[in-house]
């Protein structure tokens, strides 16, 4: 009854710009888990491995950033700025890609560990939800310890993202701002890049006109999130984000819990703030918070935050939400009449066992005699959905053209969030 997700052809399904651009090409084979494509760039700086098409649209304004700084190092004004601060001359940025990522042999854990893992302990507290995402990483540490792997390898990552963070000062925020990158990416390629030129803040006076695709994915719907980003610093951003969640009555133990996870980045958990505050008045806005702290990997965080600004955009643009169930990996959004809505940041969807058992657990939500419906950020296949259809999904796709035309949430209103 299910069928296997297939490999897709990226010339069919990318636009031009993004399939090969001046900088970049993608390898034509695209593998799919059922829920996101898995994409690998070749490009001057590098192989990249990317999940799902927003962090493709992103990586690949990254790349057309790292052109635009090579460009500016073989400029004289800048030459003469590294002579006048006592400087060698930068080095050519196709060094910094010393360890090209290998080509995708295997399908990464992607999202659908995500809706598993949650179905396990699903309608705990928050306490339990953190002894459960304890020993989830204990399970991981002893697997990797079978394996002849490094000990605390997910603690260890964690500090390593914290000092990451910490270590992004003003200076690499303007820059990130003038070529329109987010200045807490997982790029190491651009953020070596940026790192190196950001010591002479004189050089953001150099008019570079660059402006690149959506920064962080999502930000292209709540867009006050990316100037926030790129004025503040970490400790700002987490004054904010505290102020706009207790703002929503959210709980304060639960509050500090979400601002500690060191998995999110500033500018992840910034966004899903801006998010979350968008659903004035819709009850069940902790649970979202309780929901996020079992994300575990970027993949997981992109498709939990996208999902939640798919229905930000759905609560504006659509139809007013009531109140949201949190008991499932995914919010799901009720309406006043007692229909539920489920939004997914899917690029292409395939009938799987995982996906179908995600069905199942959503088809239960809001009340029995009202519709439930489907969002998607892509697309599906024919027998997924049929086989929604059949479950009483009333199912909407190409989610993420319908968002773009209507514009992001802040322009729709008459003060912006983050002013």
């Amino acid at each position: 009854a299910y069928e296997d997700a297939a490999d897709l052809d990226a010339s069919s399904i990318l636009p031009t710009d993004l399939f090969d651009g001046e900088h970049h090409t993608v390898a034509s084979r695209v593998r799919n888990d059922g829920y996101l494509n898995y994409y690998v760039i070749k490009s001057d700086y590098g192989e990249f491995d990317v999940t799902s098409t927003a962090m493709l649209k992103a990586r690949i304004g990254e790349i057309n950033a790292l052109a635009e700084l090579e460009e500016l190092s073989k400029t004289e004004v800048f030459a003469k700025a590294m002579a006048d601060a006592g400087m060698k001359q930068i080095k050519s940025l196709q060094q910094f890609a010393t360890h090209p990522v290998e080509t995708v042999k295997g399908i990464p854990s992607g999202v659908g560990r995500m809706f598993k893992r949650f179905t396990r302990q699903a309608g705990e507290a928050v306490d339990a939800t953190k002894e459960f995402v304890a020993g989830d990483d204990e399970e991981a540490d002893d697997e990797n310890k079978e394996e002849g792997g490094d000990e605390a390898d997910d603690s260890n990552a964690a500090v390593d993202l914290t000092e990451s963070v910490l270590g992004v000062d003003k200076a690499q925020r303007n820059w990130s701002r003038k070529l329109g990158t987010d200045p807490y990416s997982s790029n190491e390629v651009l953020q070596a890049a940026i790192k190196e030129v950001a010591w002479a803040e004189r050089l953001g006076k150099l008019g570079m006109g660059f402006a690149g695709v959506p920064k962080i994915p999502g930000a292209d719907i709540i867009s006050d999130v990316n100037e926030a980003v790129w004025s503040k610093d970490p400790y700002e951003l987490r004054d904010l984000n505290q102020s706009r969640l207790v703002a929503t009555g959210a709980d304060e133990a639960l509050i500090e819990e979400y601002l500690d996870n060191p998995q999110m980045t500033p500018s992840q958990q910034t966004l899903l703030t801006a998010a979350i505050a968008e659903f004035e008045d819709v009850d069940g806005r902790d649970g979202i918070l309780l929901q996020s702290l079992n994300l575990e990997t970027e993949a997981e965080m992109i498709f939990f935050i996208q999902s939640l600004t798919l229905l930000a955009w759905y609560h504006r643009n659509q139809n007013p939400l009531a109140s949201f169930e949190t008991n499932a990996a995914i919010p799901v959004a009720i309406l006043p009449d007692g229909a539920a809505v489920l939004a997914l940041a899917v690029d292409h969807l395939y009938w799987t066992e995982t996906i179908a058992q995600a069905a199942k657990n959503y088809a239960g939500s809001g009340t029995d005699e009202q519709s439930r419906e489907l969002w998607l950020l892509g697309t599906a296949s024919d027998r997924a959905l049929a086989a929604l259809d059949a479950q009483g999904f009333d199912v909407h796709v190409g989610a993420a053209k319908m968002m773009t035309e209507n514009g992001n949430i802040e322009e729709q209103q008459t003060e912006a969030s983050f002013r």
